[in-house]
């Protein structure tokens, strides 16, 4: 994991500052998803009165929702998409939210995203900031060791920045 040192430092060509950061949390306090369709690669799933059939295409925050409810059991059955994008809202906005940026692995070359998560309830939400959107919203296992692993992954000191 990188150091954050004084009051900016750069990661995958961005200039990460105080500033930059206040500004990253407005923008994913605003709980954006991709318009993308994403295909539904599980078991069928009756959903608010809907079956979603396996291999069925649905919008991306719906995606996300349904597989942290019904594969990883993360939030119970009959969270609404309204109640995952409100958690996502406060983890993000929490005043005891740690703060991750890192290059995410799975792109070339990486991308730079963000994660914030909230030990209390174990929620972690990654934003995407190239897309500006949500990349996702889930309770990770391994907590801030998910974050750690990631390339040059840097934990923001929001006491020294006042953040």
């Amino acid at each position: 994991m990188g150091l954050q040192e004084g009051k900016g430092f750069v990661i995958l060509g961005h200039y990460i500052t105080p500033e930059v950061v206040r500004e990253v949390i407005q923008k994913a306090s605003d709980v954006r998803w991709g318009t993308h369709l994403l295909r539904w690669r599980y078991f069928d799933v009756t959903h608010e009165g809907i079956i979603y059939h396996r291999d069925a295409l649905i919008p991306t925050g719906l995606w996300h929702l349904l597989k942290r409810v019904y594969v990883d059991r993360d939030w119970p059955v009959g969270t609404t998409l309204e109640k995952l994008n409100e958690d996502a809202r406060l983890t993000v906005q929490h005043p005891h939210t740690e703060i991750y940026v890192y290059g995410y692995y799975r792109t070339d070359p990486p991308r730079l995203q963000w994660g914030f998560l909230n030990p209390e309830p174990g929620i972690a939400v990654i934003y995407d900031m190239e897309a500006d959107l949500i990349a996702t919203v889930f309770k990770p296992e391994e907590g801030e060791v998910f974050f750690l692993r990631q390339i040059g992954a840097i934990k923001i000191n929001r006491k020294e920045w006042v953040i």
